[in-house]
């Protein structure tokens, strides 16, 4: 949805406000993906002695906020947006991993089994899948991986079933896989652009959601999803949400990389022309529906 004016100063000032009740003047601090028991370096806890510091401190920070404020006002919508979907984006990538932190459970493969998983994604990529069902089969077969499985491995297989156009097969590894660690949102992707592309639209955008609520700071699952319902249910307004989250982290991400590959960046100005693009058909639809 695109948000007007009045909207995005609002916003602004919802977050400038929650600024200075919490006593900070910076982002508030999200968690991280280091683990499950990994904790925030701030705390809102003062010792009764500091409580005069505090507050004077607070009172630095509220007036840093309040000038914050008055710059952000002055900004267009377009910039105000831009800002609030950046901020969207922070703390989407601060988000749980949920799927990172569930297959450290999972067991660890071998070397003989790494080895021929190794073997299977070279082949897959070469475009020998036949030969890399052989490797990732025998690591199927073998006892200790049967005694432990790991959810990868089944992720694997279904990619090079999918490779050699088994569809039902891959759907019954990538649904394997989910029935190890249920937040494999890898499985959930997978099985989302084979439902959409079986016109099982509903599935698909169940499966792509669920990649969300595993890792809600996974870009691709936006865009998976922005595309199924741009292109396949015809839900612009919806796509142009999803197409703008994603193109928010994708901005992210290269801000935090060094040297960012031109596939990246080649990737950040086609979503930019998406974007564009279907603001362009939400306007046409708009005025069509005005105009009776």
């Amino acid at each position: 949805m695109i948000l007007n004016k009045a909207k995005l100063r609002l916003l602004v000032l919802v977050f400038a406000f929650s600024t200075i009740l919490s006593g900070c003047s910076s982002l508030p601090s999200l968690p991280g993906f280091s683990g499950p028991d990994a904790e925030s370096t701030q705390h809102a806890e003062t010792a009764s002695g500091h409580t005069e510091k505090a507050d004077e401190a607070s009172l630095s920070g509220d007036a840093d906020t309040v000038d914050a404020v008055q710059i952000a006002l002055e900004l267009t919508p377009e910039e105000l947006e831009e800002q609030a979907l950046a901020l969207q984006a922070r703390g989407l990538m601060g988000t749980v991993n949920a799927f990172k932190l569930d297959k450290q459970n999972q067991a660890n493969l071998n070397s003989s089994q790494l080895r021929r998983v190794q073997s299977a994604i070279n082949q897959l990529a070469n475009g020998e899948p036949d030969k890399a069902l052989v490797e990732v089969q025998r690591v199927i077969d073998d006892p200790d991986f049967k005694a432990s499985p790991n959810t990868a491995v089944w992720v694997l297989r279904g990619d090079i079933l999918l490779a050699k156009e088994e569809n039902e097969k891959a759907i019954s590894d990538y649904q394997t896989a989910l029935k190890l660690v249920a937040s494999n949102y890898q499985a959930h992707n997978r099985l989302g652009a084979i439902y959409r592309d079986a016109g099982k639209f509903d599935l698909a955008k169940a499966h792509y959601n669920q990649a969300i609520d595993a890792w809600p700071g996974n870009a691709n699952s936006y865009r998976n999803r922005g595309i199924l319902n741009d292109l396949y249910v015809g839900d612009k307004i919806a796509a142009l949400a999803d197409y703008k989250i994603y193109k928010a982290l994708l901005d992210l991400q290269i801000q935090r990389i060094v040297s960012p590959v031109k596939s990246l960046r080649k990737e950040q100005k086609l979503t930019s022309l998406w974007i564009m693009d279907i603001q362009r058909q939400i306007e046409v639809l708009q005025r069509e529906q005005t105009n009776g």
